[in-house]
């Protein structure tokens, strides 16, 4: 195996594969990269079995080959290597790197690449393409609503369903759901859905944000695997992952239809009175009170540690109301909406309340909708 190749390209191929790399594994070689070289250039891999990144640069081979090595050690090495072309090459059991035209080199013990984990091959059931600044919004709106615990593992992913009107994708942990629509012929993903893992699509959203060409989404869902691929200017980034096994939850039975309290902010003024207030939360519940009144929002908190209380002008159709609600959701929540103002429709102080963007989102054919449970007040009623 010996090839060059630009010390930048190098270092983008390992680090963009390293993401997806297990960080501790009784597997010592998934805890390395595959480098693998042909005519066509070199491709970098790393995988925890559940999500594998490849990504594919071109660069001049002499020789072909395959080898594996330590992925956060190399990585590290390479991206402080100075720019211009490296020459790597196999030496017996060691990777060789020379760089600097030739006044410097590093070595790296290998493993043996025959023995690497086979990249899954993907023959999609269901196909689609959108640009990658579109995907990079949809993550963005959803991600953070998914859910972190493993006694619902399903809720660990994001449901992407397609049809004939639009992509969607859902997410939920129970206490707050976010949904975020694209328009459009979807149609090669499945109305049902797949759910894709939160992690898998955290790599897949950097990609989207640097994608330089359309984003190809293929669902093999008979075989449990979805694929994202883009270009990155000369890089081919593709992300394979295993689906999470359903099902997933009737999101739509638990999104209100009839609650008729409209409240209308400024998003920006209500998030930054939210944290302000945040900072006497409980750092448990994170609970911050906030009242309703004709005109404003009063946003408070008050614990054994402090308190804190300000006025937000805002516009509100219904009756007196106090809420009670975990500040980190709704900040998450706030920071996605995009536009200047928020709308959240209510019921009662302990039922489930929508939050909206006010007006059309800056982008065509993208709309988004979120859902937060309240908190128990300490003094409510009952």
């Amino acid at each position: 195996m010996e090839l060059t190749i630009q010390q930048g390209d190098l270092a983008f191929c390992a680090g963009k594969a390293l993401a997806t790399v297990a960080t501790k594994s009784p597997m010592p070689l998934l805890s390395c990269l595959l480098l693998e070289a042909d005519k066509s250039g070199l491709r970098v891999v790393g995988t925890d079995l559940e999500v594998t990144t490849a990504v594919r640069a071109p660069c001049s081979v002499s020789s072909p080959g395959r080898v594996a090595v330590a992925a956060r050690h190399f990585q590290e090495v390479v991206r402080k290597m100075p720019r211009g072309t490296v020459a790597l090459s196999l030496k017996g059991e060691r990777c060789e790197v020379r760089y600097g035209d030739g006044k410097g080199w590093a070595e790296f013990p290998t493993q043996n690449a025959d023995e690497f984990p086979k990249l899954p091959e993907l023959k999609g059931d269901g196909n689609a393409s959108l640009a990658g600044d579109a995907l990079a919004r949809l993550l963005e709106r959803t991600s953070y609503a998914a859910s972190s615990e493993e006694t619902r593992p399903q809720l660990n992913g994001i449901l992407v369903q397609g049809g004939d009107k639009g992509l969607s994708l859902v997410a939920t942990d129970g206490h707050r759901l976010a949904r975020a629509l694209l328009k459009g012929s979807y149609g090669g993903i499945s109305r049902e859905g797949v759910i894709v893992p939160r992690r898998a699509l955290g790599a897949v959203g950097r990609t989207a944000e640097e994608a330089t060409s359309a984003v190809e989404i293929t669902v093999a869902a008979s075989r449990n695997q979805a694929g994202f691929a883009a270009h990155v200017g000369e890089f081919r980034v593709e992300i394979m992952t295993r689906l999470l096994d359903g099902p997933y939850p009737n999101y739509e039975q638990v999104i209100p239809k009839d609650n008729p309290y409209e409240l209308s902010v400024s998003r920006v003024d209500l998030m930054d009175a939210v944290d302000r207030a945040s900072s006497h939360a409980d750092n448990v519940t994170r609970q911050v009170r906030l009242a309703l009144r004709k005109g404003r929002i009063q946003v408070s908190s008050s614990t054994e540690v402090g308190a804190g209380s300000e006025d937000v002008a805002a516009t509100y159709s219904g009756e007196d109301m106090d809420l009670g609600y975990n500040a980190t959701y709704l900040m998450d929540i706030l920071r996605t909406l995009a536009t200047e103002q928020a709308r959240f429709r209510l019921k009662t102080p302990l039922s489930a309340g929508v939050v909206e963007p006010v007006g059309a989102l800056p982008q065509n054919g993208e709309e988004m909708l979120c859902l937060i449970m309240p908190l128990r007040l300490p003094d409510a009623a009952g």
